[in-house]
């Protein structure tokens, strides 16, 4: 009789439903056993992780203010050459030869074209004497910088005999000022201020010299001694928490 039935084919009825879960009662059990523990250990677990751990979830979300500061050291290349009136020469400094510290970057740099190497003295005792014109212009795109920034000075002129100034940031939003940045943790905080790749390369500036002749015998020149000055800002971050 028991052959006969079990034999018979499934129809998907709900007798035939209750007859195969009393056939397999025993794992069916196992099976009820095995679903309840694991909503216990599941429902136990979460409230733990909710209750118990609230603060360590809270403080991976919740954003504090850090301060940020700037620690800097800088390295000068110079570079002096003698040019003719009406020319104009490429001063090319190599970048890559600074020696950067561990852990540092390279923010900015500021460039100083100075010709008071020779009108400047006789100006300041003779102010009859005629200044030079130079003028500078910093090539673009020899080094990774921020090229299209505004603060950026990237050409220049005098004729007055006093040396001028340009200007070109490196690491983006550098100015070496320090700041407040509202991060979950430090290292958020930081992570802004840790991107390498900049300040690679080589730095051209292109130099003209127009002499002007004075109405004096023997105070007109055919050459300007031009001295340019490269100072390259590193910089190195750290963080503390405002409490």
């Amino acid at each position: 009789m028991s052959q006969s039935k079990s034999s018979e084919k499934f129809d998907g009825s709900f007798n035939a439903i209750f007859l195969n879960m009393t056939a397999y009662n025993e794992a069916v059990k196992i099976y009820i056993v095995v679903v309840i523990s694991f909503l216990v250990v599941f429902t136990y677990n979460s409230f733990d992780l909710v209750y118990n751990h609230w603060e360590l979830i809270e403080d991976a979300t919740t954003e504090d203010e850090w301060y940020l500061t700037f620690n800097e050291q800088s390295e000068n290349l110079q570079e002096s050459r003698v040019l003719q009136d009406g020319e104009m020469q490429t001063f090319t400094f190599y970048i890559d030869d600074i020696n950067v510290p561990e852990g540092y970057l390279i923010g900015e740099i500021n460039i100083t074209v100075d010709d008071t190497g020779n009108d400047g003295i006789i100006a300041n005792t003779d102010p009859t004497n005629e200044c030079d014109s130079i003028l500078a212009d910093v090539r673009e795109g020899g080094l990774t910088a921020q090229w299209t920034d505004e603060n950026n000075t990237l050409s220049g002129q005098t004729n007055d005999c006093e040396p001028f100034f340009m200007y070109l940031r490196v690491y983006p939003d550098y100015d070496g000022l320090s700041r407040s940045s509202n991060s979950v943790n430090e290292f958020q905080a930081l992570l802004p201020w840790q991107q390498s790749g900049w300040g690679y390369g080589e730095l051209e500036i292109d130099v003209e010299v127009n002499t002007d002749d004075s109405i004096f015998p023997g105070q007109s020149s055919d050459d300007e001694e031009i001295t340019i000055t490269i100072e390259v800002i590193m910089f190195e971050i750290s963080a503390s928490e405002v409490i």
